[in-house]
Parts: structure tokens; C-alpha cells; sequence
């Protein structure tokens, strides 16, 4: 076979055809039970739980911070932050197997719009709280670009020029300079930065653990699960992620986010994955699998399965849930910025009393509510856009080979030197980035 260039998406992935998925279980009384675990790590049912211990949010970087990010002022007379000419870019969701493997596109679990009342479990076991980081851990963008370059393989027109994107980051990091920028006692937060070609900030997200521990006092990933139902050959996913790029006030941002739900498309809608089946045997024949390690075995792999199919922006969905002892005590001006980030035109909030839900309150981004609610956190957003500016211009002026990482700490954000060296992304990625 004929071997790829450097910006091949394919290279170091590894391509697999869709799996024979294992059929969903029956319950005694002969109904399907799927066996999708939404974000749940799979562990034996005789296994201990332990995680290992949180990381320091120091680990790894300079003990003298180089400057600090002085909060911006907002004023009425700025402009208003805005989203335009969003577009999906790609998606995938992540697999249990023991290498790196992600679904591209992949679908998010299909909403049944189930009728309250009716019962959940508790969550109980180890979830994650950031997949990406847990299987990726020196390389959290990774999955991103080689999703995005899977899509672009399957047709010209969807080819993206990572050489004019300004930040490549996700939402997470967006909601954490929110909470900042409103300075309700924020929480500590740390964000590693590097410079790809001549302007693009990639944001790598750090968390102090990847996984938690549920001990069933919560029902949000029960309710995900009893309310929804996987795509038949995305039974094995663990995660959907997706992936838009918009112009944020002039900055051009990257988005990637983790999707709760989908409303099914029409019954009479051809599901259409990447390539058709045809397409993808034929463009096997210029396709390097890098199925054994290599003499460059260092180098980072995920493997690639063809299955799910590209959801539509308005069928994406963002699912909550509250006690109904404090519902009232919700607090929307938490949530908006993450649906405001990624677009996400569905919110569902369920109401619970122990794990049984009564009321299921659906709302969509237009809505006024929700519109109130961005007039509100228009200050915090332009704070965060001019943050974005000062943010930008340090990775630049730190050049290539700088590593530098922003940290929150009692709502001060300053800037730290990080002591290794290493890129966030191999070289055949970074390579992308430049002009040409």
C-alpha cells in the first residue's frame, strides 16, 4: 500500500471495521436491557474501589509564577459577545478497550422522552470526569484532531485549516475563565498551554483526578441511562464527544464538549456514518495500518471504528437533574455558559424525590428564559473574551518551544513556566498548524 504524507490523519491509527457488538440482555421479563455504560468505568464486580491520589496542581511546573492575569473590566459600551458561523467539524466517542479507541463520528445515546414518573438508579461505581485526559493523558487534543481529520478524508469540501484557528480547547476550560471572570469564590483551576504554528493556543485541560467515586446519594447518570438508548453499533461507546469551530467575537475557537443526549432523527432519515462502506474499502488502498508498534513506537496511536452517524446541531441535548428539596436552588447562571459554548440547542432539567422522577422540564437555547439569562452573563463573557486576547499574546510571545500553564488559585490567575519540555501533540500534528 502506498504510504501517507505527514498530515495524514491516518498515520499512527489504526483503522478497524465496525465490530460484531454483543446483543443487549433481557430482563425476566424479556424486554431489552441495554448494556451501554454511559461514562462508567468498567470495573469487576469483586474489584476494590480506589483511585489513585489527587495530583498536585503545582506538579510539573516552575515554583516562581512569571506574571499574573489581571481581571479585564466589562463595560455596557463593549460589544456583545456572540457566536457566529458555527459548524460541526466532527465527533467520536470513546470505547473500553484496552488500546486507545474511538467511534468516529460515533452518536450520542438516543433520548426516549420517557413519561414521568418513573424510577432510577443510583449512581454508584467509578465515572469519569474527563475521559480524554484518562486515556490520553499526555496528548488530551489528540482524539480531537485525529476526529476531525477522519471526517476531512471522507470528501474534499470537508478538508479544515488548522492554520487559521486563534484556540483549540474545551468548553470546560471556556466555563472555568467564567467562573473566574464572576469571581463567586471560583475553583481552582489549571490550564496547560503551547503554541502550534504561527497563532494557534492549544488549551490542554488539567484535572487533579480523571474519575470519581459515586456512593448512590446522586441519580444524574442513572437517569441518563434509564432515559436513553444507545445506537445499535454505538452500544460499546463510554462517551460522545463533538467538536464545532465559530468565530467568538473575532477570535476563531475550536470547541470540543461532551454531548448527554440526541433526539433520534425521523424514522424515514438515512443515517449516513463518515464514508458509506464502499468508500472506506476503497480508501483502504492508501491507508498505512499501523497495527504493531513501530521503530517510532513512543509515538501516540488511537485506533479508529467507522460507525454512528453525524447528529444533527439541533437535535443535540445537555441533561440535568435536581432533587426536588432543591430545585429551587438551581443555578442557571452555571449552566448557561455551557450550553452558550457549545451550542447545545436542548436542556432537560428532572425533577427527582430519592431517584423517582416526576417532572421532566425540557427548555431550548432561543427560549426566553435562556435568552434573559445570556443578557445577564454578558459582563463575564466579555471578560473572558479580553482574557482569551491576553491569553493568546502570552503563548505567542513564549514562542513554539515555550510550555507555560495558567493556574487559579483564590481566584488569582497567574502564569507558571512548566519544566518538561514535551509537546501536547506529535510533530505530524503540529506540522497542521502551519501556514503553507
Amino acid at each position: 500500500m502506498a504510504p501517507t504524507n505527514d498530515k495524514s490523519p491516518w498515520r499512527n491509527s489504526t483503522f478497524i471495521m465496525p465490530s460484531n457488538y454483543t446483543t443487549p440482555t433481557k430482563s425476566p421479563r424479556g424486554r431489552p436491557v441495554s448494556t451501554w455504560g454511559a461514562r462508567k468505568v468498567s470495573t469487576p464486580a469483586d474489584a476494590p474501589v480506589i483511585l489513585p491520589p489527587d495530583r498536585d496542581i503545582h506538579e510539573g511546573l516552575k515554583e516562581e509564577s512569571l506574571s499574573t492575569i489581571d481581571k479585564p473590566s466589562a463595560t455596557k459600551s463593549d460589544e456583545d459577545i456572540r457566536i457566529k458561523d458555527c459548524q460541526y467539524i466532527g465527533s467520536y466517542s470513546w470505547t473500553d478497550r484496552e488500546t486507545p479507541t474511538i467511534i468516529v463520528p460515533g452518536a450520542p445515546p438516543q433520548w426516549q422522552g420517557r413519561s414521568a414518573p418513573y424510577n432510577v438508579q443510583p449512581d454508584r461505581g467509578i465515572f469519569f470526569s474527563d475521559q480524554n485526559g484518562y486515556r490520553c493523558p499526555k496528548t488530551p487534543l489528540l482524539p480531537l484532531i485525529t476526529a476531525v481529520n477522519t471526517r476531512a478524508e471522507a470528501a474534499y469540501q470537508l478538508e479544515f485549516d488548522w492554520s487559521d484557528v486563534d484556540f483549540v480547547l474545551d468548553r470546560n476550560a471556556l466555563r472555568k475563565l467564567v467562573r473566574w471572570a464572576r469571581g463567586d469564590n471560583p475553583r481552582d483551576f489549571r490550564l496547560d498551554l503551547q503554541l502550534a504554528g504561527r497563532k494557534t493556543v492549544l488549551v490542554n485541560r488539567w484535572e487533579k483526578r480523571t474519575r470519581e467515586i459515586f456512593n448512590g446519594r446522586t441519580f444524574g447518570f442513572g437517569f441518563e441511562k434509564a432515559s436513553t438508548l444507545p445506537v445499535p453499533d454505538c452500544r460499546e461507546a463510554t462517551g460522545h464527544h463533538r467538536i464545532i469551530s465559530y468565530d467568538l467575537n473575532g477570535l476563531k475557537l475550536v470547541v470540543r464538549f461532551e454531548v448527554d443526549a440526541c433526539i433520534p432523527p425521523p424514522r424515514n432519515y438515512t443515517r449516513r456514518s463518515v464514508a458509506t462502506m464502499d468508500e472506506i474499502t476503497a480508501s483502504l488502498s492508501g491507508v498505512v495500518l499501523d497495527q504493531a508498534p513501530s521503530a517510532d513506537g513512543d509515538k501516540p496511536k488511537i485506533n479508529i471504528i467507522k460507525a454512528g452517524y453525524e447528529v444533527s446541531p439541533s437535535a443535540t441535548m445537555e441533561l440535568s437533574t435536581r432533587s426536588e428539596y432543591k430545585q429551587h436552588e438551581y443555578d442557571f447562571k452555571e449552566l448557561y455558559p455551557q450550553l452558550f459554548f457549545s451550542q447545545t440547542t436542548h436542556h432537560v432539567l428532572a425533577i427527582h424525590n430519592r431517584g423517582r422522577f416526576t417532572a421532566i422540564n425540557r427548555r431550548k437555547l432561543g427560549s426566553p428564559e435562556f435568552q434573559e439569562l445570556e443578557d445577564e452573563m454578558q459582563p463575564y463573557f466579555k471578560v473572558v473574551r479580553k482574557a482569551l486576547d491576553a491569553i493568546r499574546s502570552l503563548v505567542v510571545k513564549h514562542g513554539e518551544h515555550g510550555r507555560i500553564s495558567i493556574l487559579c488559585k483564590n481566584g488569582q490567575l497567574k502564569v507558571y513556566e512548566r519544566i518538561s519540555q514535551d509537546s501536547c501533540l506529535p510533530d505530524h500534528l503540529m506540522e497542521l498548524f502551519k501556514e503553507t
